[in-house]
């Protein structure tokens, strides 16, 4: 199932304990908090991320549904245009359909998933704060940022992103 993730900046480790068991409070289950920190810092004890959702794996992902979507849709354009120059109508159709297509499927990547990425945080972590990524449905982001600002006012939230649990990303 595809949850929207939090990515939620904590100064310290007990404002990271705090934090963690007030979202477990709120009946997010352990397995969707992951806590990243730069190595060094104490995250013992806190659920850790995986590689994948460490190295960024989501955007790579997201890259490349980008440029395949790019990729496809050139090639329908170039074959649109052999085929209005050869007068192969059938051909003509297909491709027109195949790159329109692509121009809605581009749009609504581009404008409706999310973008935050743990490479967004890279400063923050370097300065030794403690990025926790909370999956959650997309109906509870309002509700849970609402509840962290007001017990957690010193947590830093640093956006909206897309886990994939199936994947572990």
């Amino acid at each position: 199932m595809i949850l929207r993730r939090l990515y939620l900046l904590v100064p310290g480790r007990s404002h990271a304990d705090a934090v963690v068991r007030d979202l477990m409070a709120e009946r997010i289950s352990r397995k969707h908090i992951h806590t990243i920190a730069k190595p060094g810092v104490d995250i013992e004890g806190l659920p850790e991320a995986t590689l994948r959702q460490r190295s960024d794996f989501g955007a790579k992902v997201e890259r490349w549904f980008w440029d395949m979507n790019l990729l496809v849709f050139f090639a329908a354009l170039a074959l649109l245009l052999i085929a209005l120059w050869l007068g192969a109508w059938l051909w003509v159709v297909g491709a027109a359909i195949v790159a329109v297509t692509n121009v809605v499927l581009g749009y609504l990547f581009a404008g409706h998933v999310p973008k935050t990425h743990v490479e967004d945080c890279l400063t923050p972590l370097r300065h030794g704060e403690i990025l926790l990524l909370v999956d959650v449905p997309r109906w509870r982001i309002t509700q849970i940022e609402r509840n962290i600002r007001q017990s957690h006012p010193e947590v830093e939230i640093g956006g909206v992103g897309w886990g994939l649990d199936a994947l572990g990303i």
